[in-house]
């Protein structure tokens, strides 16, 4: 599955496409297209689905993760009577209102982490909420599904994740000069300048030395990427960043962004909250509460299904026993009304009746149990069992799957749950006709019933 990550500038947009395991994707794809309008106009997200489409022929366009350059952000510090990310988001934008130079109501901002030096201090990052909302209609509208809006700022720490210390100075030169003192999981400081102002770089060496001595002792610096050489060179022990072997410079914003999905903890898990993505999460929670409901439906019905369909077959089962006891006393002695060594003949007919429970499949745990075990081994996710039923030692179970990794994890379920003395087998499973769910049947069978037949 590809993820995608998309940065815009003045001039172009640019795509790049990841695949493979998070710890080491591979670059699928690296293409750009460029602009009509300064960050994008009409025709410009659809002229960049059909670059992509033909980067990558076969594969669906989705999963996209926009990233939002300089020019188009405002970086406000951000104190809050609260530590927790979760609580500083809620309350935020209260701060920021009246202090942007935009309406209130356009403001559209999140926050990243915290420093641990300032726990209370936040960093917000805003955009203009009708430019983000008009760029994403506009990817959708190009077949391209954008699940996150996040800035250059977060581009940035996803690119330098695990390549420098945790507390570290960071400098990249995507579209404009961005600078970051990134401290633990958190962002201490962070300012962002014009690439023209590298040409009379004194404002920005000052901000770097202002940022080191923020704190001592002063942390090593880090470039993301090429620097301007009248940048570089005055910043004494600069230190090259690595960067994913393949990207030209001016991919590296939309490299960061197609990260995102994979490294869902750097900077904060932050996201630009589009109103699509509000509705995407509200449909996702929505579906998780069905999904839930359906289990818990699914898991009473088996306990009482289970608990009913016992009682029915002790008894049948019990009834049967009588009647053969009954059966081969009168067989063997039908004009005798005392039997002479009654402790043998009785052993003798109790042996045999535990011969005809195995053969009858009477000797297995009650249903009830074997139902119960079923029921508890039900991973979490969307995964529902449709019918069940028990013969003998035999427990047969038909269900559907959100994807076929869960009906595995069911499989491993079951077999730790009814032990070594039973094998778990997945006798069917394939994806639905709209390809939705993966059907599935399970068949679980004590080893002895499985060898006899």
């Amino acid at each position: 599955m590809l993820t995608i990550g998309i940065a815009l500038s003045k001039d172009r947009m640019h795509a790049v496409a990841l695949d493979g395991a998070p710890a080491s994707p591979q670059i699928a794809a690296a293409v750009e297209v460029p602009c009509r309008e300064p960050f994008g106009g009409p025709g410009d997200p659809a002229a960049l689905a059909e670059a992509l489409r033909n980067a990558v022929p076969g594969q669906p366009l989705s999963g996209a993760v926009i990233t939002l350059p300089p020019p188009l952000t405002f970086v406000r510090p951000v104190p809050l009577p609260v530590t927790d990310l979760p609580r500083a988001r809620a309350i935020h934008i209260a701060e920021l209102e009246g202090n942007l130079p935009i309406e209130d109501d356009e403001i559209l901002s999140d926050l990243l982490p915290a420093a641990p030096e300032a726990p209370g201090t936040f960093l917000a990052v805003a955009a203009r909420r009708s430019f983000v909302e008009k760029c994403v209609e506009a990817f959708h509208a190009a077949g391209i599904r954008v699940d996150r809006v996040v800035t250059d700022h977060a581009a940035l720490l996803l690119l330098a994740a695990g390549k420098v210390p945790d507390d570290a100075l960071i400098l990249s030169s995507f579209q404009d000069i961005l600078l970051l003192r990134a401290s633990g999981a958190g962002v201490r400081t962070a300012r962002q300048f014009p690439a023209a102002m590298a040409e009379t770089p004194a404002e920005i060496l000052s901000a770097v030395l202002d940022a080191a001595k923020a704190e001592p002792p002063a942390p090593p610096v880090f470039a993301v990427g090429g620097l301007p050489a009248s940048v570089a060179d005055a910043i004494p022990g600069l230190q090259a960043c690595a960067i994913p072997e393949g990207i030209p410079a001016s991919h590296l914003a939309a490299c960061g962004a197609a990260l995102a999905p994979l490294l869902p903890k750097v900077a904060g898990g932050f996201s630009l909250r589009t109103s699509v993505e509000a509705a995407m999460e509200k449909t996702r929670e929505a579906r998780r509460v069905r999904i839930a409901a359906i289990a818990g439906s699914v898991a009473a019905l088996l306990a009482i299904g289970s608990l009913y369909f016992s009682v029915w077959t002790g008894d049948r089962k019990l009834d049967k026993a009588r009647a053969q006891v009954r059966k081969e006393f009168q067989e063997a002695a039908p004009e005798v009304k005392s039997v002479v060594q009654a402790g043998t003949q009785i052993r003798e007919k109790v042996a045999s009746l535990k011969r005809l429970q195995k053969e009858l499949g009477t000797d297995a745990p009650p249903a009830a149990d074997l139902l119960s075990l079923a029921s508890k081994a039900l991973p979490q996710g969307e995964i529902f069992v449709r019918e069940a039923s028990v013969e003998g030692g035999r427990v047969r179970l038909v269900g559907e799957a959100g994807q076929s990794a869960l009906v595995e994890t069911y499989r491993s379920g079951l077999a730790a749950a009814y032990g070594a003395d039973y094998s778990v087998t997945v006798q069917g499973s394939e994806g639905s006709a709209k390809g939705t769910a993966v059907r599935f049947t399970i068949l679980v069978e004590h080893k002895e019933d499985r060898r006899a037949s």
